[in-house]
């Protein structure tokens, strides 16, 4: 397991005003091309990011600001997955709100293959190209813990969790498939290390997060966490 919390990153600024993109490394690099996990975040400040493909699976968690993924509206708690080589977007935002969303992989890819003119290459490499958006919504309250949002046919999985003061996140029933928890809002604790909304915690295996618990930001807030925990589908 590997955690990163915002003070640990640095963020660099890609752009000019008003089509800026500031981009922060949490683990692995935006640019790395050297196998790995490839996690960062993207504060949006350009109107439109065209629509595209990648070379690897993502899930893409948006953590602040508004806009839209696609044809979805695309908030805080808002998660997106999209097979290799399968197009999504645009991502549209107002420059004066921005939008900013953890990209998250488990294997590096860089730069971006826009759409329409790299078809052929999407034609000649795509797979089931299936991709999906869900948001946290009311189905997640405290005490019901780990709620399943979606799923693709390879087994990629998202899911959401809101946590009462105290109350464990139980990742104990998930399939044995890597992934990340994402911390929206209150803080994890593992012990005496606390983890703060805009986190990340890296995993290969759910079992290894069996003491992460919840704390309460202010002892008047009742649901403490908010969280997101996406799996990526198991190697073929």
């Amino acid at each position: 397991m590997r955690t990163v919390t915002p003070a640990e990153t640095s963020p660099v600024v890609r752009g000019h005003a008003g089509a800026r993109y500031v981009m922060t490394d949490y683990l692995g690099s935006h640019t790395a091309v050297a196998p790995g996990e490839q996690a960062y975040l993207v504060q949006q400040e350009a109107a439109e990011l065209r629509a595209h493909f990648h070379e690897v699976d993502q899930f893409q968690v948006v953590v602040g600001g508004a806009g839209s993924i696609g044809r979805d509206a695309a908030g805080r708690g808002v998660v997106h997955y999209t097979d290799a080589f399968t197009s999504y977007g645009p991502i549209r935002t107002d420059p004066a709100v921005g939008i900013s969303y953890l990209t998250l992989r488990r294997d590096p890819t860089t730069g971006l293959n826009y759409m329409p003119e790299e078809r052929e290459k999407r034609r000649r490499m795509a797979g089931r190209g299936e991709h999906f958006t869900v948001a946290l919504d009311q189905r997640l309250q405290p005490g019901a813990g780990l709620v399943e949002l979606a799923r693709s046919g390879r087994g990629a999985r998202a899911y959401g969790a809101r946590l009462g003061a105290g109350e464990e996140l139980r990742l104990d029933a998930l399939p044995a498939q890597a992934g990340y928890v994402v911390i929206l809002a209150g803080a994890l604790v593992r012990g005496d290390h606390t983890l703060p909304a805009g986190s990340l915690v890296s995993f290969e295996d759910a079992g290894d997060l069996a003491d992460l618990a919840a704390r309460a930001v202010e002892a008047s807030v009742d649901v403490a966490v908010e969280v997101a925990v996406v799996l990526f589908p198991p190697a073929a």
